[in-house]
């Protein structure tokens, strides 16, 4: 049984960044999160750890990076698609997982912003508030979270490597459904790795049924390769980098926030690659985000002039 000590909220500065009581009450929420997460990965066999953001805290700060505000984990596809099964009936009552597919099931395809739209999942916790530009009406839930990003297959030929990710964002763009970029990949300037008529004729169909082409199709790599294919944000825009398998094969602990979890044994070659000299702090990757780590969104929404604490982190949190 994970406890958080109360000594953990106290302020203190790190790497000249002064973290304040208040980004600890959202720290140990996220922290909630993960330990609930872990249970439940540990009763079905999952492996998971650290990745992004969390996995550079983890061995330059031994937790969090001073001025980050959420926590990253991977997992590859095949316990990814366990996990989506599993966590919605196995997380605590005040934890939920979340993915397009289930904000699908609460809410219109058109409420949903394009921030929620995106190829991972997030644990959020219901009681509490982080509320992203542009808000999101109140069927979504806009709790603390955890993303949760899934490892899959790159196919080991660089230019197929290339086509399996064009085929992945193409997907992606059919249920995304913002029109212009729709009409972008369907004229003649834009090249395409699925015939056109095919990408016509998924565009057809349900938002949900949409999705399940996207992931099948992801599942459907399984196996095919000596390489990860790692994404971190969405899959328009977003960092991209293909890396050996056998890095992150292997997996120890190191501590984080004085607790243990779980990386790469190879962490040093992972973050080199993806992030280079990772040992020197940079100043990003804060979200624009209201955080209260006491109030529920719900409650929020029902009365935002109610709620005069809110948390906006930066640098005079």
């Amino acid at each position: 049984m994970y406890h958080i000590d109360e000594s953990f909220y106290e302020p203190e500065e790190r790497d000249g960044f002064l973290v304040t009581s208040k980004r600890k009450r959202v720290w140990a929420k996220e922290l909630e999160i993960l330990f609930d997460f872990d249970r439940v990965c540990k009763k079905y066999g999952l492996k998971y750890r650290l990745n992004g953001g969390s996995l550079i805290g983890a061995i330059r700060h031994g937790g969090f990076i001073p001025w980050d505000d959420d926590l990253d984990v991977d997992m590859t596809r095949e316990d990814y698609e366990i996990a989506r099964r599993v966590m919605p009936e196995e997380l605590g009552e005040e934890f939920e997982w979340q993915d397009l597919s289930t904000n699908l099931a609460k809410c219109s395809f058109d409420s949903i912003t394009v921030y929620h739209r995106l190829p991972f999942a997030k644990v959020r916790n219901r009681n509490t508030t982080a509320i992203e530009p542009p808000p999101m009406p109140s069927c979504i839930n806009q709790g603390i979270w955890m993303d949760i990003f899934p490892l899959d297959d790159a196919l080991d030929d660089k230019k197929f490597t290339k086509e399996m990710l064009e085929m992945e964002k193409e997907l992606y763009v059919t249920i995304l459904g913002a029109p212009e970029i729709q009409e972008y990949m369907l004229s003649d300037a834009c090249n395409t790795v699925f015939p056109k008529d095919d990408l016509r004729g998924i565009m057809q169909l349900p938002h949900d049924s949409r999705y399940e082409i996207y992931e099948k199709t992801l599942i459907s790599f399984i196996g095919t390769s000596t390489k990860y294919s790692i994404k971190y944000c969405e899959i328009l825009g977003g960092l991209h980098q293909v890396i050996d398998k056998e890095l992150y094969e292997e997996v120890t602990e190191v501590p984080f926030e004085g607790f243990m979890v779980p990386v790469p044994v190879h962490y040093h070659e992972v973050l080199t690659h993806v992030f280079g000299d990772y040992m020197t702090p940079v100043r990003s990757g804060e979200h624009s985000a209201i955080f209260n780590p006491d109030v529920s969104y719900i409650d929020y929404f029902k009365n935002p002039t109610k709620y005069t604490d809110m948390i906006k982190l930066g640098a005079d949190d």
